[in-house]
């Protein structure tokens, strides 16, 4: 949260007078804490107030709301409430744990607050059950910094979508600040009572398909080889998009974003049906992970043949299995790494596989590409490539490139195979844009 101001300064800050904010004080709609100081949540509680009193409500009205407790009902009454203030220390011996710890566990969270009340005990109720319970600190930790993380990537989605798809849209399409605000509120009054619902039904079932995922683990327990607490058996997949800087430089960055939300959309459906995950996107990279190879095998062909049916850009994909460490809802470890350099050596649409992946019952048919001295991997790596024969064409002769081809090229993002040296050396020497033979 930003520093607190004076209430001149918030007056110049959300365009309405002193004597205007002073009125809101006296009646309780601003700064109830009565410290003469506003914070970032005044400007919410003047927003509020401000698009009520537009739309025909009345001072008597909003304070009536207040004090029944009707008012702002997505924020419950955190905008309004009158809890008693106090210090960490305070809310710590409340709840019976040590200081320290629980301000531990608020920066995990994301939230370091210095100035807590009565709405903020349970939190330490809950710390001093879980660690009664038995439950590691660290775990405590490890738990809270996912919580915090996830649940502020929730909150910070449910406030922009409105923001970029309604009233961004609205405003570029005419619409006045009143009607931008009135569908706004609708919004948010309509959608709010029903968030905290649907994140209890949707962590549940995630839960569900946790503990189904442990006990699959349990499962193997006697084949794990290593000793490490939160070791498991996995297969990692990274796919990233061939060429995405060029595509930013000439497409600009609102295409660019909507060819990722279109990929995202499509490994999300493939990832469902192939038993995998997906643990994260970084830029126009993602990364998945499976319980068995074969499975990340077919789901990198299915994708792959996806992407250049439907038009996406090229994708270069590598697939390690391995060892991995399970921290904070992530997978680490060199497993990991691995998978990632493999995939940085991968051309366009193209498929590479580490000896552990292609070992595996997949189906697929592999060619041999030889052993990589990979960057930040110790030894060198045999690798394998999924063989991609259909409509496999030399681009000079017009022949039909059948098994392994004797040459390969990337040109433009993509893939092109010849039927031999020859005719590489043909398409290489022709000038640009003219027939190679």
């Amino acid at each position: 949260m930003r520093e607190a101001m004076r209430a001149d300064d918030f007056a110049r800050l959300v365009h309405t007078t002193l004597e205007r904010v002073m009125q809101l004080v006296r009646l309780g709609l601003l700064d109830p804490d009565g410290d003469a100081l506003f914070d970032d949540v005044d400007l919410v509680r003047y927003d509020l107030i401000r698009h009520h009193l537009d739309h025909g409500s009345t001072i008597d009205e909003l304070i009536a709301a207040v004090q029944d407790g009707r008012f702002a009902t997505m924020f419950g009454d955190r905008l309004f409430g009158r809890g008693s203030p106090m210090s960490v220390e305070d809310a710590a011996a409340r709840g019976g744990v040590e200081p320290e710890q629980f301000r531990a566990l608020l920066v995990a969270l994301g939230l370091p607050k210095e100035v807590l009340d009565e709405r903020d005990i349970p939190v330490s109720d809950s710390l001093r059950t879980i660690l009664e319970a038995g439950l590691p600190w660290e775990a405590v930790l490890e738990t809270a910094r996912v919580l915090g993380d996830s649940l502020r990537r929730i909150a910070d989605a449910e406030i922009r979508v409105v923001h970029v798809h309604v009233h961004e849209r609205m405003l570029a399409e005419g619409a006045s600040e009143k009607e931008i605000g009135r569908q706004t509120f609708t919004i948010q009054e309509s959608a709010g009572p029903l968030l905290d619902p649907m994140i209890r039904w949707i962590h549940e079932e995630h839960l569900l398909q946790a503990s189904i995922e442990d006990a699959f683990l349990h499962a193997l327990a006697a084949r794990r080889s290593s000793t490490e607490l939160g070791s498991v058996e996995t297969t990692i997949l990274f796919a990233d998009v061939a060429g995405f800087t060029e595509l930013v430089e000439s497409e600009g960055d609102a295409v660019a974003a909507s060819v990722l939300e279109r990929l995202d959309a499509v490994i999300r459906t493939l990832a469902l049906r192939h038993e995998g995950k997906l643990v994260k996107q970084i830029g126009d990279g993602f990364m998945l992970a499976f319980r068995e190879p074969a499975s990340a095998v077919r789901f990198a062909i299915a994708l792959q043949d996806v992407a250049t049916s439907g038009g996406l850009p090229p994708l270069r994909i590598g697939i390690n299995h391995g060892t991995t460490l399970h921290r904070g809802g992530e997978f680490v470890g060199s497993a990991v790494n691995i998978a990632s350099r493999v995939t940085g050596a991968a051309m366009p649409r193209q498929i590479l596989l580490t000896e552990s992946v292609a070992a595996s019952d997949h189906g697929a048919e592999l060619e041999q590409v030889g052993v990589r001295l990979l960057r930040g991997v110790d030894a060198p790596l045999p690798l394998w490539r999924v063989a991609r024969h259909a409509n496999a064409t030399d681009p000079v002769c017009g022949a039909l490139v059948q098994g392994t081809p004797a040459a390969r090229l990337t040109r433009d993002g993509e893939d092109l195979v010849f039927c031999s040296d020859e005719c590489l050396r043909q398409f290489v020497s022709a000038p640009a844009g003219s027939p190679a033979h």
